[in-house]
């Protein structure tokens, strides 16, 4: 690349990361008011593909014959770690978002994660790949393990994301959430490939093809198009009530007890639980033991992810009317 076209990507990488910087303190925002798995979730992984960029720029922008070795193998290896935290989060909260950790297992994505960064970051030292920019290693059985490491871990994703779309397909009807993770689990597959792909050019292209091929990375156009996607959620969700009325406290709980499968008993129970009602109170209104109201208590509590009744109703609170047209248009 020329200087002039080298300034104006740079600009761009760097107009895209500020951005960046909005959506995450945006999501922060958000996961304080929401307090449930998903939004944090959503905000661990704004938070890694943010760090991720930042670091990821800062590397090949001071990469270059000048540069240090310490400084070469500081900042590569770095943003190795970071690159591994993002895709597993990338694969969480898309796992989180369609309730399916389990199924995915999630538990061992992240171990065979910290398997792979740990082992090829030995072997990444051992052959002295980060001692330039160009990441090369002499061939032999250190190269060939370290490849196949590299795209063994590839694959994993790639059959993880695989398994999302199909679980999405079988689990979920045509609807926002449904497309929404589709998108995302779409974009992650595709992405991996591309890693496969520079991946194999880092073992046999030439110096002077590598910038070329990372000028390319699909990270920074999905990472302009989720930002913007970000921003409209929480618009959407409107944390902080900018532009809306007070919702009524009955329409709010039946938004959460829609948003979290509860049953019509468990609706009635929390809409006493809104009103500041005890379990004997309760149980005297629904003509029910008060044994009852609390195994119901605890089912709301497992459902909506909240440990007291200040949290449930801190989360009714902060039901917003587009969450309520949303639920009412179903």
């Amino acid at each position: 690349m020329n200087s002039i076209s080298n300034n104006i990507y740079n600009l761009i990488y760097i107009a895209v990361i500020i951005l960046g910087g909005v959506t995450l303190t945006l999501t922060i925002i958000l996961r304080a008011k929401e307090r449930d798995r998903q939004h944090s979730a959503i905000c661990i992984f704004a938070g890694a593909i943010f760090v991720y960029m930042l670091t990821d720029f800062l590397t090949y922008y001071f990469l270059g014959e000048d540069a240090p070795g310490d400084v070469v193998f500081a900042l590569i290896t770095l943003s190795d770690i970071l690159f591994c935290f993002l895709v597993t989060a990338w694969v969480n909260v898309i796992a989180v978002l369609i309730r399916a950790e389990n199924e995915i297992g999630m538990k061992w994505i992240m171990v065979m994660s910290a398997v792979y960064i740990i082992s090829s970051e030995i072997l990444s030292v051992e052959l002295g790949r980060y001692d330039s920019y160009a990441l090369l290693v002499e061939n032999g059985a250190g190269k060939t393990a370290l490849q196949i490491i590299n795209e063994l871990y590839v694959l994993l994703i790639i059959i993880a994301g695989i398994r999302c779309l199909y679980i999405l397909v079988r689990k979920y009807e045509k609807g926002s959430t449904r497309n929404a993770s589709m998108i995302m689990v779409v974009v992650l597959i595709g992405y991996m490939l591309w890693v496969a792909y520079w991946d194999y050019s880092t073992w046999y292209k030439t110096e002077e093809n590598l910038l070329d091929i990372y000028a390319v990375d699909p990270l920074i156009l999905m990472y302009a198009l989720l930002n913007g996607f970000f921003i409209y959620y929480f618009y959407k969700k409107d944390p902080l009530h900018i532009t809306e009325s007070q919702v009524a406290p009955e329409d709010a709980v039946e938004v959460i007890a829609a948003r979290y499968d509860l049953t019509e008993r468990e609706k009635e129970v929390l809409d006493h639980i809104n009103r500041g009602k005890s379990n004997k109170q309760i149980a005297a209104e629904l003509s029910i033991s008060e044994n009852t109201v609390k195994r119901h208590v605890n089912s709301i509590f497992r459902k909506t992810e909240t440990q007291s009744r200040h949290e449930i109703v801190f989360k009714i609170s902060n039901i917003s009317t587009n969450e309520l047209k949303s639920v009412s248009s179903r």
